[in-house]
């Protein structure tokens, strides 16, 4: 009994430890909007505070705009070692406008205001991005939207994708759509509370005509909040939010422990399913939204959700629904909703703070 306490504290040490980590560091997500109108690119970069720890001066592990404007040279030739812009008559001029603490998706960092300048109106130009890569975050993504007059695109820049070639204005409506559709995909298959809260409800799912209800349910209700935060119809505090997708989780794995069938659990879905909206809605509002075609925009980015979603849940509740044969699932499903309600609760402590 003494080992397998301590094998589950061990256990719980060591998901909380690798929590912290991925989240603090492999997970870092960044955002880069380019305005681009005639020979200049106005640059808005963010970083995420704890990917910039080498110019937090006291290491008291909070900055201000003060302490970041004293390094104003140091931080624009580290810019300059890991961005540059070229067109084809060679890299454009980078100017630092300013810097400015700020958060983003519940995320603390700082904003970077960038100017490029090149010779002649930029008609076609290419990204180099190498922020943290190859040292403090390997999994480090930036969320990247380019604005040209009535030209926009949306794209992700990652590891294996650091350099981008853009010509303006070449994009249609398809393009457009295409990369919403994309960056849905993207963000449910990163979004590990989201993935976690779904696990959480299909974990007493005995037939896949129970999964199809509650995913629907998940499904309708997070569209709804989805198409009404992100249009303006309604506003949220993105720090409520995030806290309430963590409370939704421990909900749904505490309830685990006490419930055994699923029939009535497409309800308890669509209810928490309308705050998960809000959150989709919260890191799609970061990334940018072009101004036109708001709602083919929405219906792409949420048509990829559905699609991260269907792909978890094709190769997950197959194999649940096997595992539930056998006669130790349900100690099974116990241990796991306890470890999720753990993770959660660290979340829910986390975004609170």
């Amino acid at each position: 009994m003494i080992r397998r306490v301590i094998i589950l504290i061990g256990t719980i040490i060591l998901l909380l430890y690798n929590a912290t980590t991925s989240f603090a560091h492999s997970t870092s997500v960044g955002y880069s909007t380019l305005n681009v109108k005639g020979n200049e690119i106005l640059y808005e970069l963010f970083l995420e505070e704890v990917d910039l720890y080498q110019f937090d001066v006291n290491k008291d592990f909070i900055f201000e705009n003060e302490e970041m404007a004293s390094q104003k040279e140091q931080i624009e030739a580290y810019i300059r070692e890991s961005l540059r812009i070229d067109t084809d008559r060679g890299p454009l001029k980078m100017e630092l406008l300013s810097t400015a603490v700020s958060d983003k998706n519940s995320a603390k960092g700082v904003v970077f205001q960038l100017r490029f300048t090149a010779d002649e109106e930029i008609d076609q130009f290419n990204l180099h991005y190498n922020f943290l890569f190859d040292d403090i975050a390997p999994g480090h993504t930036s969320m990247l939207l380019v604005n040209s007059g009535e030209f926009s695109h949306q794209g992700i820049l990652a590891e294996d994708s650091r350099d981008i070639h853009l010509d303006l204005p070449r994009s249609n409506v398809g393009f457009l759509l295409w990369n919403y559709f994309v960056l849905g995909i993207h963000h449910i298959l990163t979004g590990y509370d989201h993935l976690l809260f779904l696990l959480s409800l299909v974990l007493i799912v005995s037939r896949f005509n129970e999964a199809l209800k509650i995913v629907t349910a998940f499904t309708i209700a997070h569209s709804i909040t989805l198409f009404l935060v992100a249009s303006d119809r309604i506003h949220v505090i993105s720090y409520w939010v995030e806290a309430s997708i963590a409370l939704s989780i421990c909900y749904v794995a505490v309830e685990n422990l006490f419930v055994q069938k699923a029939k009535w659990r497409w309800i308890l879905t669509a209810l928490f399913g309308l705050i998960h909206g809000m959150g989709f809605a919260g890191a799609l509002a970061e990334t940018g939204l072009p101004k036109r075609n708001l709602v083919g925009t929405l219906l792409s980015f949420n048509l990829g959700v559905e699609t991260g979603q269907l792909m978890v849940l094709c190769l997950l509740l197959p194999l649940l629904i096997w595992l539930r044969r056998f006669p130790w699932y349900r100690k099974m499903m116990i241990s796991t909703s306890c470890l999720i309600f753990i993770l959660a609760f660290y979340w829910l402590i986390q975004r609170l703070l």
